[in-house]
């Protein structure tokens, strides 16, 4: 990896580790929108999921999605992910380009959020991301498809 690209995942890790820091687990209800006006100004229909897949795709965030959806969730399996070192930086407790100790889950995720944000434009429901597992070269991500008041009624 280039200095750059290690920076880039360095300040990733750190921004969201002093938000952690500061808000503890609440953080993550903080962060859902993270990359999804970035990723808006590149695709026709945000609330389209495949188009987005495609753009990631074809931008090199990652080299495939796997969506599977039922009528709690939405899974994701992403593989060969940009951000994957800030995956791991989270999830080994000893970050690889940070001098830091820490046991938790990544706190975002631009390619959920993405993901997240055209159900919600969709559906009217809040997606909240689950703890991201992984498996090698791949994260394993859940999207908990949350309901509103309106829902709830």
């Amino acid at each position: 990896m280039s200095v750059l690209g290690d920076f880039k995942d360095s300040l990733i890790f750190e921004i969201q580790k002093e938000f952690w820091n500061e808000r503890g687990k609440g953080a993550r209800y903080r962060l859902t929108l993270i990359g999804t006006e970035f990723i808006k100004k590149y695709v026709k229909d945000p609330t389209d999921k495949k188009e987005i897949v495609e753009f990631l795709k074809k931008e090199g965030f990652c080299s495939d999605i796997e969506i599977s959806e039922d009528e709690f969730t939405i899974n994701l399996k992403v593989t060969d992910c940009a951000f994957i070192q800030v995956r791991d930086a989270f999830m080994d407790k000893q970050a690889t380009f940070v001098n830091v100790v820490i046991d938790q889950q990544p706190l975002s995720c631009p390619i959920a959020n993405a993901l997240m944000r055209a159900e919600e434009l969709v559906s009217g429901l809040g997606p909240e991301l689950l703890p991201i597992e992984r498996d090698g070269n791949k994260c394993i991500v859940g999207l908990g498809k949350m309901g509103t008041a309106d829902v709830i009624k």
